[in-house]
């Protein structure tokens, strides 16, 4: 019985086009993998990284392992496994995207509220939350005047979907010099395992 045999399948997208998917069946052997919480928190193991326009797993792995079949390392480091969902679209593919979804996509989806801070700077209300297109906030200066404002800002359809696709590329990679270390102990526990208890602890990575 080979390594992968006991590893459920998953539908992966191999269309770069993202509102047309071609799906194929492959092994997910990321799905059931669990690394330990000190693991997935460890700065020491992980590398933040900014996913560039365009780019892949397999280009990433293959620019920082020179191996574009440790691609898979990304996405489990991340726990990513709808890689056509979860994974940052590259500029073209995210106009596409919401050009499809959205019949107008400029249209205003929600309005939040902007920063205000009273004289000395203290913050009286923060940026970010959403409110009603009415919202006003009435506060009274230190000097004993009463002053209402809008402090609002409109967000549209395509401005958050920009928003999401953002947080998306703010990725972890594990660190090159431990990457043969990491793989190596992650096909060990599997084989380990059997494929029913995965995670790799303290003694199976060298930090």
């Amino acid at each position: 019985m080979t390594l992968l045999t006991n590893l459920p399948d998953v539908f992966y997208n191999i269309n770069p086009t993202s509102t047309n998917p071609k799906m194929i069946l492959s092994k997910n052997f990321w799905r059931r993998a669990e690394i330990l919480a000190n693991y997935k928190a460890s700065i020491s193991l992980f590398d933040e990284y900014i996913v560039q326009n365009g780019e892949t797993p397999e280009s990433i792995a293959t620019n920082l392992y020179d191996n574009p079949f440790y691609g898979w390392t990304i996405l489990l480091a991340n726990d990513i496994v709808n890689y056509h969902d979860q994974w940052a679209r590259s500029a073209s593919a995210l106009n596409e995207y919401v050009m499809s979804k959205y019949t107008n996509p400029y249209a205003v989806k929600q309005y939040e509220t902007t920063e205000v801070t009273d004289e000395s700077g203290k913050v009286l209300l923060k940026a970010g939350l959403v409110v009603p297109s009415t919202y006003t906030l009435s506060y009274t200066t230190q000097a004993g005047f009463p002053i209402t404002v809008s402090p609002i800002t409109s967000v549209t359809y395509y401005q958050y979907e920009e928003r999401l696709n953002d947080e998306k590329e703010k990725i972890q990679l594990i660190k090159t010099d431990l990457i043969e270390d990491f793989v190596d102990a992650y096909y060990a526990v599997l084989r380990r395992a059997g494929g029913d208890q995965l995670a790799i602890t303290t003694d199976d990575v060298k930090l």
